[in-house]
């Protein structure tokens, strides 16, 4: 294992997994990372057998509905995070913690030992149909702006609707959430006064609001029946931003229920880890480099960081990483 090895030079390294959201994915991903390692294959048929549906077929590059509901979305990263997981530790790679942004929170519980796979797929697939059902809203990406100034901003678009900054990021990317029309004021007034750039990342599902109240309530009956065990690796819920040891399961599930209408504490998750374990090198398990971009020369510039995925020239990239990795010792 690589953690508590040390770098060429004395330095000392703690490896840390980062599994992305469900804004990291596109199409044909889950193709590519079978044919990077065909032991994947048998994921996906796993995951098809508990889901009682032929996710290959579904998923595969070419289906314009691949994505065409929030449950599929999510079923989608849950996979490909997973698949990239197992195929760094088939290498010998393994970590001594990681941290999962909103859905990459439930591939954090596999890799701490909270749920097996098949316990998260269900849990995964459970919390899509809820957000299906859930009231209609949008969210939108807003970079480079800081807290004060967007939590401003929503206030006065606001007019009485619900908009909120749900994803705080980054010192200088947060993500606004609420009614589509707040959503809409929001845009113009940031266009207008603050000259920054703002995107639609969501036109249905207002994540991570207040509007979800009734989703959160609708995964927790869900929640209450799944066997949670004590986990072998910190637990760093998003809802926190703080570690959690040994949380009993009614606390988990407290957690992963409020998590769908309560904040993403990201960037307080990344500045606790990189506190506690100053000799971090982070990882992106995970499609795209979401993660990975956040961390810019304005914040944590020093700090040793990868993304496994690239969307051209995927096994190239990936070996070159694994490479570096190993040569950390």
């Amino acid at each position: 294992m690589l953690y508590g090895e040390r770098l060429t030079g004395g330095r000392p390294m703690t490896l840390v997994w980062m599994f992305p959201g469900q804004s990291s994915r596109y199409p044909g991903m889950l193709d590519k990372l079978v044919d990077l390692r065909p032991a994947g294959a048998r994921v996906l048929e796993q995951a098809s057998a508990l889901l009682r549906r032929d996710l290959g077929a579904h998923y595969r590059e070419g289906n314009p509905q691949a994505y065409g509901c929030n449950r599929d979305v999510q079923v989608g990263v849950f996979l490909a995070n997973h698949l990239l997981l197992q195929l760094v530790e088939d290498e010998g790679l393994a970590a001594q913690a990681s941290l999962g942004l909103s859905l990459g929170e439930w591939n954090h519980l596999v890799h701490i030992g909270v749920l097996d796979f098949e316990q998260a797929l269900l849990a995964v697939a459970e919390r899509g149909a809820a957000y299906d059902a859930g009231p209609r809203g949008a969210m939108a990406s807003v970079f480079p702006i800081g807290l004060a100034e967007l939590t401003a901003v929503a206030r006065r678009a606001a007019q009485g609707e619900v908009l909120e900054v749900v994803n705080l990021n980054s010192p200088r990317q947060q993500v606004l959430s609420g009614d589509a029309a707040a959503i809409e004021r929001a845009l113009g007034i940031l266009e207008a006064e603050h000259f920054v750039e703002a995107v639609v990342i969501e036109r249905e599902v207002p994540m991570h609001s207040s509007l979800f109240v009734p989703v959160g309530a609708k995964l927790r009956e869900f929640l209450s029946t799944v066997s949670f065990r004590a986990p072998r690796l910190p637990y760093l819920p998003n809802r926190l931003g703080q570690f959690v040891d040994a949380p009993p399961p009614a606390q988990l599930v407290e957690l992963l229920s409020t998590h769908v209408h309560r904040p993403v504490l990201w960037r307080q998750s990344i500045d606790l880890v990189l506190r506690r374990w100053p000799d971090a090198v982070l990882v992106e398990v995970g499609p795209r480099a979401v993660l990975h971009n956040l961390l810019d020369k304005k914040w944590h510039p020093g700090v040793r960081r990868y993304h496994l995925d690239s969307t051209e020239r995927t096994g190239e990239h990936l070996a070159q990483v694994l490479a570096r990795l190993r040569a950390c010792s």
